[in-house]
């Protein structure tokens, strides 16, 4: 691979974290990531209880989440399971916190 190519797929590696990240910033989002990680996967009115958010806005997260892969959604007979995507999302969130904790 040429330094060129590599400098450009570098390029698209950060913009894409720095896409994920400009997504967890959101304050709603990673209070949604926050809780779906401390208390497991759970309904849309489970962390709509949870989180105190409205239920047109935290479907909105939601789907934003799911768009960046953060969250998953499993179908539970009429009910739909939200749950984060995979444990680099827990690290991420785990991390974030435990930083702003030590300031």
């Amino acid at each position: 691979m040429s330094e060129g190519s590599r400098a450009a797929l570098e390029a698209d590696e950060i913009a894409r974290a720095a896409a994920l990240l400009g997504v967890m910033s959101h304050p709603a989002r990673l209070q949604v990531l926050h809780a779906l990680h401390i208390e497991g996967p759970m309904t849309a009115g489970a962390l709509q209880s949870r989180v105190g958010l409205e239920a047109s806005a935290l479907s909105h997260q939601l789907r934003v989440l799911r768009d960046a892969r953060l969250v998953r959604v499993v179908a539970d007979g009429r009910h739909r399971i939200y749950a984060l995507d995979d444990p680099h999302v827990v690290r991420l969130v785990d991390d974030a916190l435990a930083h702003t904790a030590e300031r």
